[in-house]
Formats: structure tokens, C-alpha cells, sequence
């Protein structure tokens, strides 16, 4: 066994030194990020959403919803009483709003993002994805059709309609079968699928989400409107 001399056991207990320094180092500065992230929120990100859970009333044309400040997009909207039309964002599939904790997933804009964004608006006449399909869609259809998931069927629409790049994904044999468009991604930006349902008798929702979650379809409509009815104020 080699003979260690005093200055070989210094430097050795000098590099153990360093090393435990470094340690310590790096410990203090990740601490540091995680109370910046804690303390910061959104803002560290300059995301526009809220982490404030409040309920806020809003009023759709004369209808009034208690909404959660948190799932609300805009702060325009959420320091509003009345709006035309109220946007919203929610993560799959627990169907919360924003919070310090989730805003990686509310930042992901990736093709397997979670999020669902929804619109709730009072129009003259509620327009429906099930009702369009076979008095619209169907006629643009072209091709084979397309096996989808979760035995969702799927067609392309015809490139000289209005809906190029489009394919529509709908249950067949279904009296009011799921129906959602989705749309080719452009520009490098991910594709979508969209779908519009009812609320009641006057209530239109309109939400969006990444074509993997096509596969949830049989709860999508489910909890989406679950979660708004929640909102109406009694």
C-alpha cells in the first residue's frame, strides 16, 4: 500500500472540503428557485392566468355563474361583471383550475397537452357538433373512412369545402352521436379537435383540446358540463 505523505492527506481532505462546499452550494441555490416559484406564482412565468380560487360572479346574459377566479383566462374577464362570452381553461382529467403547482401543465402547449379550453356563450341559437353531422359535415366527406379511437369513426373532409384540413370524428350509430372536428396543425403549431354542445336550453359551449384525448370521449362531454353546471348560481 502506498505511503501517503502529510501533504498528499491535505490535499485530500482540502478536495473533500470543496466538495461538501459545492454541496451546500447547490442545495442553497435550489431552495432559493423553489421559494422564487412558490412566492412568484404566475408571474414568474408571466402567465395570464390567476391562482386566486375565489368564485367570482359572472353574468352571461342575464345568467349568473359563480366561477373560480383560477379557471378564468383573462384578467380582463375576470375583473369583469358581464360578458358576452366566457373563457376558460381546465387540466384533464381532474378538471381544476391553475395553482402554482400545476403551471408547468397550464404552460404546455405540446401536441399531449392536457388542457381544455372552454367557451360558454348565449346565442340566438344553439349550434350543436351532433346536430351539424349529418345535415353538414356528411356532405363534405371524401375517402375511407378512418379508424379513430375508442371506436370513434373518422372522415376527411373534402379540400375544396370550407373545411380543408379538417377530419370529423363521430360515433356511428349513436341518436345523438359524439362528434368533434379536428384540424391539421399548421405552421408547426399542434392540431386540435373541437366540440360544441349545449348547457341547458341557452347555454353554448364551445371546447378545444389535443386529438389524444379523442380517446376520452365517452367523459368528455360529461365532466365538461359537469363542471359548468356547478358554476350556475341557484
Amino acid at each position: 500500500m502506498p505511503h501517503r505523505t502529510p501533504e498528499d492527506q491535505g490535499s485530500i481532505q482540502r478536495w473533500i472540503f470543496f466538495i461538501l462546499i459545492a454541496g451546500l452550494v447547490a442545495i442553497t441555490v435550489l431552495y432559493m428557485i423553489s421559494r422564487v416559484f412558490e412566492y412568484s406564482g404566475p408571474s414568474f412565468f408571466k402567465s395570464p392566468y390567476s391562482a386566486d380560487t375565489t368564485n367570482r360572479l359572472i353574468t352571461i346574459s342575464s345568467l349568473d355563474f359563480w366561477v373560480p377566479q383560477n379557471v378564468i383566462r383573462s384578467a380582463e374577464q375576470r375583473n369583469r361583471q358581464t360578458v358576452k362570452q366566457l373563457d376558460m381553461l381546465f387540466l384533464w382529467p381532474t378538471m381544476e383550475g391553475f395553482s402554482r403547482e400545476r403551471q408547468v401543465a397550464f404552460s404546455d402547449a405540446s401536441e399531449q397537452s392536457n388542457l381544455i379550453f372552454v367557451s360558454m356563450s348565449r346565442p340566438k341559437e344553439i349550434l350543436q357538433s351532433s346536430d351539424r353531422l349529418y345535415g353538414i359535415y356528411s356532405q363534405f366527406f371524401t375517402g375511407n373512412p378512418i379508424k379513430g379511437p375508442a371506436t370513434l369513426i373518422g372522415f376527411a373532409m373534402d379540400p375544396a369545402s370550407g373545411f380543408r384540413g379538417e377530419t370529423i370524428y363521430f360515433k356511428p350509430e349513436s341518436a345523438r352521436p359524439f362528434v368533434a372536428r379536428c384540424i391539421a396543425p399548421e405552421n408547426q403549431e399542434p392540431s386540435f379537435c373541437m366540440r360544441e354542445v349545449a348547457l341547458g336550453s341557452t347555454i353554448q359551449v364551445s371546447y378545444r383540446f389535443r386529438p389524444h384525448l379523442l380517446a376520452e370521449w365517452a367523459t368528455l362531454d360529461q365532466k365538461v358540463l359537469g363542471k359548468l353546471n356547478g358554476y350556475l348560481a341557484p
